[in-house]
């Protein structure tokens, strides 16, 4: 037994600020509510950047539409050309079902202890660096494009921990 596994001497007061047995055998239960609690926080999150990501880059002038046809070049191997309405669907399919699954799975082990609807955004901000190097404008906007995806990101991630706390549950597990 090494030393992080020894029991206290006293059960009712543990040393580490956590139930160790718990953590330890605690599961992560994927059943349909939760899945589309996560759908339905996924979606949440979209609308709920909207206004960040599209819009106040519209207004500014900032928003190029080219990012978006070129993410719809997975279409390909549909057999589909690449198409605004396309990088749209794509766009839309991964924040709704893809990455809430992702944050199903990963956000229990994902900072802070608590709130644990604050992990959204942090599984957000890891997903955010991606965001970052797909959807890059260039140069032009460098500065502005960074802050607003990444406030538009911790939005996402926020509503998307809210709501699987809200309407599922977000387990602790010790890593």
């Amino acid at each position: 037994m090494s030393q992080g596994d020894e029991a206290s001497p006293n059960p009712e007061t543990p040393d580490a600020p956590f139930d160790r047995e718990s953590d330890l055998d605690a599961e992560i239960d994927i059943t349909p509510r939760v899945v589309l609690a996560a759908f339905a926080g996924g979606a949440a999150g979209l609308l709920a950047m909207v206004p960040v990501l599209f819009a106040l880059p519209a207004f500014l002038q900032l928003f190029r539409a080219d990012s978006l046809v070129d993410l719809a070049e997975l279409g390909r191997v549909l057999g589909l050309e690449p198409s605004l309405l396309l990088g749209l669907v794509v766009f839309v399919g991964g924040g709704t079902v893809a990455l809430p699954l992702l944050f199903v799975v990963g956000g229990a082990f994902l900072p802070p202890r608590e709130p644990r609807a604050v992990r959204g955004i942090t599984f957000a901000t890891i997903m955010w660096t991606g965001f970052v190097i797909a959807f890059w404008p260039g140069e032009y906007a460098g500065a502005i494009f960074l802050g607003l995806s990444l406030g538009a990101h911790w939005v996402y991630g926020y509503v998307l921990g809210t709501t699987m706390e809200r309407f599922a549950y977000i387990p602790q597990h010790a890593v």
